[in-house]
């Protein structure tokens, strides 16, 4: 197995674990798509059987290695809050940002796909909205999966409720400032008025290896602001991001008169 093909299959691996390997039906799939498109040892035309054979027994034999398996099991448990922050963060930045957000099927919640078809198969609706409803009755997110499907609707919810925030003429982005340079903070406002002010973070697992978010502060406009995904009101001001984001790596604020 050459060291390109090799390095692809790790990153694979590494990039569809999600409590576990990926179905060795869909790697291999997309494993063999994947070299034969590199065209450096087969290609679809003049596909190379031996090869090919090489590759994807080498991926199914890994996928079943309790030496491997432990190994991405415990590199989970470590990149964790960083790809928790990652997930919810790069979600509701990209919801509320200036824009036409596009929510591709299934991607409400974790989705994780390979290039067509493996990105294809069918979206379990029914599962989703199962899901949705117990959130809307007040239960906790079970799992990051469950949390990013909240991040989701609640977002959508709030671009629904007040979409002259969003689009339109008077549609604004304000900036808000921060002592941190891993938060991003900003608000979207119907002319000079904040509808909407999210906060998102960069790099949880370092900031936790530093200790955390410390003294760190966001500044946020004058007001009482109901964050959507906790229901906690916060009080604009100087706000301590220890405290705005100790539930979620991210908040989504509304001024309380606000209906979401």
């Amino acid at each position: 197995l050459d060291g390109r093909t090799a390095s692809l299959l790790w990153q694979t691996i590494a990039g569809t674990w999600q409590d576990g390997p990926l179905e060795a039906a869909r790697l291999t799939e997309y494993l063999t798509k994947a070299i034969r498109e590199s065209k450096q040892h087969t290609s679809w035309v003049t596909p190379d059987e031996r090869y090919e054979r090489a590759v994807l027994s080498f991926a199914t034999t890994a996928l079943s290695d309790p030496e491997v398996l432990d190994t991405f099991a415990a590199w989970e448990r470590r990149v964790a809050p960083g790809v928790r922050a990652a997930t919810l963060g790069q979600k509701l930045v990209q919801l509320t940002l200036p824009g036409v957000p596009d929510v591709y099927q299934g991607t409400e919640a974790l989705a994780v796909a390979l290039v067509d078809p493996d990105n294809r198969r069918p979206v379990d609706v029914a599962a989703l909205a199962r899901t949705l409803a117990r959130l809307d009755a007040g239960e906790t997110p079970r799992g990051l999966a469950e949390e990013k499907l909240q991040v989701t609707s609640r977002a959508l919810r709030l671009r629904r409720a007040h979409p002259e925030a969003f689009i339109g003429p008077e549609a604004g982005y304000q900036p808000l400032p921060s002592s941190s340079g891993h938060a991003l903070a900003f608000a979207r406002t119907v002319g000079d008025r904040p509808v909407s002010l999210t906060v998102a973070t960069r790099l949880a697992l370092s900031l936790d290896r530093m200790g955390g978010w410390g003294t760190h502060t966001v500044a946020l406009p004058d007001g009482d602001w109901l964050d959507v995904l906790t229901d906690q009101v916060v009080p604009g001001g100087l706000v301590r991001l220890a405290d705005l984001l100790q539930t979620y790596p991210v908040a989504l604020l509304t001024p309380v008169e606000v209906d979401t």
